[in-house]
């Protein structure tokens, strides 16, 4: 691609040097020093622990032939340098261009909030199916492209990777993109240039302090999926959440409003909460519809209401969202049952903030008939300011709790859990650092009719730990321990 072409939404200062002038061929292009070859474009991005202008001369010895910068970095003369006011803003940009514009070909959904959005992804991605349509989905779990699945490294990725996924899609034949939109990632720009046809809010509560510093810098980064939808396009809040009620005001598009306590463009009814799943009505104004899933609690209730009003908003007919709602089983590490025939419930679930804690908690507590047992830890490097407030959901909504490790990277798991367990009152708990020992007592303690939740990892099929990664998943985990029983 001609360098002056890749430059065509890009505005740029024009002290800008172009010493081939701009027709130049580019052969690539690169967010990173490392993934840079002969012939292409290095954007300097200052990231949020990083400053990419540090690794041109890396990216030139590499073979880069042109470097979009905001500072002026010395630069051997045969190398193109455009300068810009915010690399941030200039990447999405010009990896759209790179990649032929590919949004224009799709139907973009973002999802964002605290908790919830996996989930409600796997839903639209049933809906869309159901309704005869193929979507290509980017969230925390996986890259959905056709048939190709790819491990997830960010719930969003940047924007290089993000429109190369998309461009594929576009080629594979989908027509839509289902797409999990980060905090971190709207902060830093990383899906400018997608046109959202639709916008879903799920809640906002305590989670990524460390990064945000404020609930207010933490709903002003969400705001922004919401502050520049198209007129056209449809903002689905939830009007339950005082975050969201307050988005309403602020959000273009139009709204549509979910929810199960107040009025609602799409309130659910008639709610029946089982271990097997959950029936209810959904109402809004084209009329109403049952829905009967295999997901279970409120908050899929939630959920299910949420991926309904974005589909229906869509154009999508009310009895293929019903279908496509129905047809969805277990969302991996969400709720996750482990069953190898033992006499209690066992259920692996992402819960890593209070509230989602809460929120799986009270699914679970009034459908089981004993007890509750819960075994939790809290990530190191990650908001601290949430780990008493989970040792605090956990020993009130759980009848016992194991204190254990989680992802504790650099930190000390001993450091952690004394943050968790300043959150407790009460003597209901244990600390067991060794996360397979804290399971197995869990597994090895539960009585015919309890219930034991593994919470905090969810789908992850690693631990870790210092500079250490090693392979663990919690499910396989408890398997093994049960069938050891």
């Amino acid at each position: 691609m001609k360098l002056k072409d890749l430059l065509s939404d890009t505005e740029y200062k024009e002290s800008s040097v172009f010493p081939s002038g701009n027709g130049m061929d580019i052969k690539g292009i690169s967010c990173d020093s490392k993934g840079v070859t002969g012939g292409f474009l290095f954007i300097a991005v200052t990231g949020a622990s990083s400053d990419g202008h540090k690794y041109i001369n890396e990216a030139v010895d590499r073979g880069a032939v042109a470097i979009v910068m905001e500072k002026d970095v010395a630069v051997p003369d045969h190398v193109a340098r455009i300068y810009v006011r915010s690399s941030r803003e200039a990447a999405p940009r010009i990896a759209n261009a790179y990649f032929g514009k590919p949004a224009g070909g799709l139907k973009c959904v973002g999802i964002t909030g605290t908790n919830g959005k996996t989930t409600i992804s796997y839903l639209v991605d049933s809906i869309v199916s159901a309704a005869g349509h193929k979507a290509g989905v980017i969230g925390t779990i996986s890259y959905r492209i056709g048939n190709r699945v790819i491990p997830a490294t960010n719930t969003t990725p940047g924007p290089v990777e993000l429109f190369g996924f998309m461009g594929e899609m576009a080629k594979s034949g989908s027509d839509y993109l289902v797409m999990e939109v980060s905090s971190h990632a709207l902060d830093q720009n990383r899906t400018g240039g997608v046109s959202f046809d639709a916008a879903v809010f799920t809640n906002l509560t305590g989670d990524h302090l460390d990064y945000h510093k404020t609930m207010e810098e933490y709903f002003k980064a969400k705001s922004r999926l919401f502050s520049g939808l198209r007129d056209d396009a449809h903002a689905v809040i939830n009007i339950d959440d005082e975050w969201g009620r307050r988005l309403i005001k602020a959000s273009g598009g139009k709204a549509l409003t979910y929810g199960t306590k107040l009025v609602a463009d799409f309130l659910a009814t008639d709610i029946a909460l089982t271990l097997d799943g959950t029936r209810f009505t959904v109402n809004h104004p084209g009329g109403r519809f049952g829905v009967d899933s295999r997901l279970i609690g409120m908050h899929n209730v939630y959920n299910m209401t949420a991926a309904a009003a974005c589909c229906i908003g869509l154009g999508l007919p009310a009895d293929r969202v019903k279908r496509g709602i129905g047809a969805l089983g277990a969302v991996p590490g969400r709720l996750e049952p482990v069953e190898c025939g033992q006499p209690f419930k066992v259920f692996v679930d992402y819960a890593h903030t209070d509230d989602a804690l809460s929120n799986v908690l009270s699914a679970l507590k009034p459908l089981i008939k004993k007890k509750v047992i819960v075994v939790f830890g809290c990530g190191g490097d990650r908001d601290k300011t949430k780990r008493p407030r989970m040792g605090k959901a956990a020993s009130e909504m759980a009848d016992f709790v194991y204190v254990t490790s989680d992802n504790p990277r650099s930190e000390e798991p001993e450091a952690i859990a004394a943050m968790i367990t300043a959150g407790i009152k009460g003597g209901n708990y244990k600390v067991i650092l060794d996360r397979t020992q804290a399971i197995k007592e869990a597994l090895d303690g539960a009585d015919d009719g309890d219930c034991v939740l593994i919470a905090g990892k969810g789908h992850e099929a690693y631990q870790v730990l210092k500079n250490t990664t090693i392979s663990y998943d919690d499910r396989e985990v408890a398997r093994k321990i049960l069938a050891q029983r």
